[in-house]
């Protein structure tokens, strides 16, 4: 006899763990709304278990099998999908994170199965009634239906808008030659850019705004992973634009595989903003040294000589700049100037990203837009240099008290990220799921236009295998929100469909708060998230904040935030 249980979207299984009592689910979804909950199937034996409609065998023959079947449910999209298990930092703790493409394993123990679904946008009924059968069969014998697990949900009579179609700016960093590099296909190549067009469709699905251009070679310095050789991991970017000195000793670019590029985003509406890497300060750190001779930050572009046939790099300030002035001239040839940004990561030294920052604008040929990514206070005064302004967690609860003031100074969007700091209201494999969903709802508490982090897709060597990276520095899932699938597509997990849900929840709190305000909305959510004035910078790398990890506290929030919107639209 099988047993199962039922949880919802934000559990987090660990192989091994007992499960904990089953949950009684309840789903209020709006329409429109992508939700989720986990099965959790416990079997006293080693079962064959499949997915859908087919009538799979294992290599253990015709032994038990059970297949999981939702029915059809009109006006309900619904889908299954096993998890998979990835290894902690230590090695030994197998954690539920990818949602695996495969409709069939063969499993003994504990096995979540992943349940997601939408109502349509014409829904007409208050409620909805999904069923999901687990069939058996051993042998020749006839399948029967062993269990039927019937899941009710209210929906709301409110349309939630897609994502791509709010304001919420979500900048999640692209790392193409990672991409390239991890399938082994050409840079720049046919089978490149399907890689490309795969990854960028699934980014897109969650609004993303902003895309990510590496305009020079090596710019992270490859994340030092020249310096790491536990899991050794090549994780450097190559300059999208092709570089070569011609006949005639001249800086010649070739910006095809750009164009591509961004025809793919703007393809999948991703189109608001533009932003160039490599060409200012990125960290200002010195251990992989510079080829320019005459100039002092870290800009490497590397170019082809058609006069010997051979690669080098740029290394006087002079082709540096007009490196830098065709850059643009391609930018403002397609009439894109307007969305361009050239972005520092995490700048350390004020006075020199002021030097670079005019070279920058004087090579440029014209007026540019900069935008940072800080974490050190002491840019806060200059940031009347910048058209965009990112805050490090830290350094947002740093200038909490002047954020009415940054944001009066700045242009642009003013957003927050977190990285492999802090530990808090963070992503990784260890985080309590809950706060991947948290992304969408502090983002609305704290008055951020956004949200920025360094990762969507940027791999080791085997992803599967080993995703412990520099611990304890970084740790594990920091450096991706979906894994490398074999057919060149993403495979999502469930941190990345739990940001999903909290950047749902951020269009529904900003909904509320046009139809009851911001000091209600704000109320509500000081219940769950704290009090601002208690949340506090405590080291450098370092806060503390007092949230609730509990989703039912967040549901009971969110029930209410939905009693607003009905009271609004009648």
């Amino acid at each position: 006899m099988n047993r199962y249980k039922l949880y919802n979207s934000a559990y987090k299984h660990r192989r091994g763990d007992k499960l904990p009592p089953e949950e009684k689910l309840r789903l209020m979804v709006l329409k429109g709304e992508r939700f989720a909950f986990q099965i959790a199937l416990t079997k006293e034996e080693g079962t064959l278990i499949s997915l859908g409609d087919f009538n799979h065998i294992g290599y253990r023959g015709l032994g038990r099998r059970i297949r999981v079947a939702p029915e059809e449910a009109e006006g309900v999209e619904l889908k299954t999908a096993f998890l998979g298990y990835v290894a902690d930092d230590d090695g030994t703790t197998l954690t539920a994170d990818p949602i695996l493409r495969e409709e069939y394993l063969y499993s003994e123990g504990d096995t979540i199965i992943w349940v997601e679904g939408e109502i349509c946008r014409e829904y007409m009924e208050e409620k909805a009634e999904v069923t999901i059968n687990l069939y058996t069969q051993e042998r020749y014998d006839k399948e029967s239906i062993e269990e039927s697990i019937t899941v009710d949900i209210e929906v709301v009579d409110v349309v939630l808008p897609e994502l791509k179609d709010t304001d919420f700016h979500l900048d999640l960093w692209q790392h193409l030659s990672s991409w390239a590099r991890h399938y082994r296909v050409p840079f720049w190549g046919e089978e490149h850019f399907r890689i490309i067009d795969n990854y960028i469709e699934e980014l897109a699905s969650m609004g993303e705004k902003v895309i990510t251009v590496v305009a020079s070679d090596f710019t992270w310095e490859g994340q030092g992973c020249f310096q790491v050789e536990k899991n050794a991991s090549n994780l450097f970017e190559h300059n999208i634009v092709s570089v070569k000195r011609n006949l005639s000793g001249r800086i010649e670019c070739d910006f095809t595989a750009l164009e591509r590029y961004l025809d793919i985003c703007f393809k999948h509406g991703m189109e608001e903003e533009i932003d160039i890497f490599g060409l200012l300060a990125s960290w200002q750190r010195t251990d992989f040294g510079n080829p320019l001779r005459d100039y002092d930050d870290y800009i490497r572009i590397a170019y082809f000589s058609e006069m010997d046939g051979s690669h080098g790099y740029i290394d006087n300030r002079e082709d540096l700049g007009e490196y830098i002035k065709q850059v643009f001239a391609f930018f403002r040839g397609k009439k894109l100037l307007d969305r361009v940004r050239v972005i520092s990561d995490m700048p350390k030294d004020p006075q020199a990203f002021a030097r670079w920052s005019e070279f920058l604008r004087a090579s440029a040929g014209e007026e540019i837009k900069i935008k940072t990514a800080l974490h050190e206070e002491s840019f806060i005064e200059r940031i009347g240099d910048t058209s965009d302004l990112c805050l490090s967690l830290p350094l947002l609860l740093k200038s909490k008290d002047k954020l009415k003031e940054i944001r009066e100074a700045v242009e642009g969007k003013l957003t927050w990220y977190v990285c492999w700091f802090p530990d808090q209201l963070n992503h990784f494999i260890s985080s309590p799921l809950i706060e991947s969903r948290l992304t969408g709802w502090y983002s609305h508490y704290m008055g951020m236009d956004g949200f920025l982090r360094w990762d969507y897709a940027l791999w080791t060597e085997k992803p599967y295998e080993d995703i412990s990276y520099k611990y304890p520095r970084w740790k594990a899932g920091d450096m991706f929100f979906v894994y490398p699938g074999r057919d060149m597509k993403p495979v999502r997990s469930i941190r990345w469909e739990n940001l999903r849900f909290g950047l749902q929840d951020n269009i529904l709190l900003k909904m509320a708060e046009e139809a009851a305000g911001s000091q209600r909305v704000h109320e509500m959510l000081e219940e769950v998230l704290g009090r601002r004035e208690n949340m506090r910078t405590t080291g450098e790398f370092s806060v503390e904040l007092t949230y609730s990890t509990e989703y039912e506290e967040y549901m009971f929030i969110r029930d209410r935030i939905i009693d607003i919107l009905r009271e609004d639209s009648q």
